[in-house]
């Protein structure tokens, strides 16, 4: 499958017309999926060892770089990073006004698969929510266990709504289409929202939505997670 993008105006830049490209993602893999991909390639280990070995791998790779160690692996390189400006040369590390963070850069094993994707141009689409990972807090759950009355947080782009708005908002909807609206969010970024699962959510499956409101009449559209969320 090709990378597909669209192109938008470069608002960066001062030349008249310029555009950038913006990737339209196809799918979003977690570990489950991954998993799952590794045995259709015939893997002779079993899902229960693919999983700890890659769980033990993550674990290490982890500590390293907490450690002050650099980890050079095929997919991806890592170190540790310090951000922040120190005011002078006798200045410290201070929690607040400095942050530690792990730095990236693709391998060479992902670096020449990017390097030999195909891509495809696409007609933009209209500017909608767009839901790509859902964690349950109190399961620690990635897109599959939803906790009535627990915490949900929510990964994105467009995500920002009106809070004033009714028909903007937060949804749960159940096999029958019974709609429920979250009313309790914590955090509302365009990249992310934190909010409380209602409480009375009978067990079954959810959909997960986002509505959020576009232009002067206040088009309102809709995104939709690509999972179903069940409550147990």
């Amino acid at each position: 499958m090709p990378i597909k993008y669209y192109l938008r105006p470069y608002l960066l830049s001062s030349t008249p017309n310029q555009q950038t490209a913006k990737v339209l993602i196809n799918q979003v893999h977690n570990l489950d999926s991954i998993v799952q991909a590794m045995l259709r390639r015939g893997s002779t280990l079993t899902e229960a060892d693919i999983r700890a070995s890659l769980l033990l791998a993550f674990d290490v790779i982890s500590n390293e770089v907490a450690e002050g160690n650099s980890v050079n692996l095929p997919l991806v390189n890592i170190r540790p990073s310090i951000h922040g400006v120190f005011a002078n040369a006798s200045d410290s590390y201070e929690q607040g006004r400095h942050s530690k963070k792990a730095s990236l850069s693709a391998g060479p094993l992902l670096w020449d698969a990017v390097a030999q994707a195909e891509v495809e141009k696409v007609l933009q689409p209209h500017a909608a929510p767009a839901l790509v990972e859902y964690l349950d807090v109190n399961s620690q759950s990635i897109n599959s266990a939803l906790t009535p009355n627990g915490i949900g947080q929510l990964t994105g782009e467009e995500l920002k709504f009106d809070e004033t708005n009714a028909a903007e908002g937060i949804f749960f909807i159940d096999s029958n289409g019974q709609i429920t609206k979250v009313t309790v969010v914590a955090m509302h970024t365009q990249g992310q929202l934190l909010f409380s699962i209602p409480a009375g959510l009978p067990v079954g499956g959810y959909a997960l939505e986002v509505r959020k409101g576009y232009g002067n009449d206040v088009h309102v559209r809709a995104g939709k997670l690509h999972y179903e969320l069940q409550v147990l």
